[in-house]
């Protein structure tokens, strides 16, 4: 700034300090002031007299009042005081619109991915266990969603408990609730090893279930746990039992697939390998996704095989969310998600077993199969096959 500009900011001043400015003058010289820190602590050392060798300055302070002096001061602190406070208002306004913004976002992928790998640990892992409503809270690297665990029984579907997980930072964990505290081990699977047995070698697997069955009054249903000798597609598994029971007298609710981490040398050479929830893995049909096309009842098992081995895929994905939700769901600690999918790529999607509901006696039919190497009850409760018109729910909140 040149020594003329100086001289006409200076006696802008010398005019403010006498009074002759318009208002129109006395608004833009106080924007001035505002945007130049100098120019304003120039004026206040005019207005305090602290200027030295400056005469025609103490002139023009001489013919103010010291009221009139103390006003001009106490307004060019006040702007300025409201010029900093709006800078930094503005500054912490955009921070928490920014940290606004990231929260959601994070939290948000955090929320989708922690809900989808738990659905699907569930599913693949607890037979006849799905999930049904969720709730979620959702913060910065924090995120916790809770699932209720569902079960069918005939045609009702009841509560089975919780499942919460929680994810801080790069730390998850998981666990069910089981209502009550507990839940029943009852369904189980014979793998079916390279052994062929006959079938009064696993009669002692069968006879129980088919006993008991035999002995439950007509009006009740049943869950029931059956295990073949060999591996069949989705296809195959529903031309052999729809000899002995319909579509409308029973629902097959989980399927038990072989992906080469069943059993050990060890336990190949037993023979009798029984697999229950943590060991066994399979999958709920009704639970995947197929996109947005329908897919037909009892059919297109090539698609439900592909929707199942995306699943898988995404796993496989996301290893370390997986292994930390399957170490309270899985036997042996670790799910070996990427062993399970390879083998699956490879051998296709083999069943072996299945677990079904409906009215008892329809399920007892299928004692008659010579291939059912393994058959456990589950729940067994009174009939409710055949659905009301009308029914629902009430709730004391």
């Amino acid at each position: 700034m040149t020594n003329k500009d100086d001289d006409i900011r200076e006696q802008k001043l010398l005019r403010y300090l006498r009074g002759e400015m318009t208002d129109g003058e006395e608004k833009r010289l106080g924007e001035e002031v505002i945007r130049d820190e100098d120019y304003a602590q120039r004026l206040e050392r005019l207005l305090l007299g602290e200027e030295q060798g400056q005469d025609s300055g103490k002139q023009e302070l001489a013919a103010l009042t010291e009221e009139k002096q103390r006003a001009i001061i106490r307004r060019g602190k006040w702007k300025m005081r409201l010029s900093n406070s709006a800078f930094t208002m503005g500054l912490t306004f955009i921070a928490g619109v920014l940290l606004f913004v990231v929260n959601g976002w994070f939290g948000s992928l955090m929320h989708d991915d922690l809900f989808r790998v738990a659905k699907d640990m569930v599913n693949f892992t607890q037979p006849g266990v799905t999930v049904g409503s969720s709730g979620s809270q959702v913060g910065l690297f924090y995120g916790k969603i809770t699932m209720e665990l569902r079960e069918q029984v005939g045609s009702e579907v009841s509560n089975a408990g919780i499942f919460e997980s929680t994810n801080i930072l790069w730390k998850s964990s998981a666990s069910p609730q089981w209502t009550n505290g507990v839940r029943e081990q009852k369904l189980f699977f014979r793998y079916p090893t390279g052994e062929k047995m006959t079938l009064d070698e696993t009669e002692h697997l069968r006879t129980p279930a088919w006993t008991t069955m035999q002995k439950l009054p007509e009006g009740t249903v049943s869950q029931l746990a059956v295990s073949f000798d060999h591996f069949l597609t989705y296809e195959e598994y529903y031309q052999l039992i729809s000899r002995y029971v319909s579509y409308d007298t029973h629902d097959t609710v989980w399927f038990a697939v072989d992906t080469g981490q069943e059993v050990t040398k060890r336990d190949a050479d037993e023979g009798n390998r029984l697999l229950g929830a943590g060991d066994v893995w399979g999958f709920a049909e009704r639970e995947l996704n197929y996109g947005n096309a329908p897919i037909q009842v009892n059919g297109e098992g090539d698609r439900r095989a592909a929707a199942y081995l995306n699943e898988m895929k995404y796993l496989t994905e996301q290893e370390r969310l997986t292994n930390d939700i399957g170490f309270s769901l899985v036997s042996r600690g670790k799910p070996h998600i990427d062993k399970r999918y390879q083998y699956m790529q490879e051998k296709g999607v083999r069943i072996y077993g299945a677990v079904l509901t409906g009215p008892t006696k329809e399920l007892l039919k299928l004692q008659q199969e010579k291939s059912i190497t393994a058959a456990f009850l589950g729940k067994v409760d009174w009939w409710n096959w055949d659905r009301p018109a009308a029914s629902g729910s009430m709730y004391s909140w």
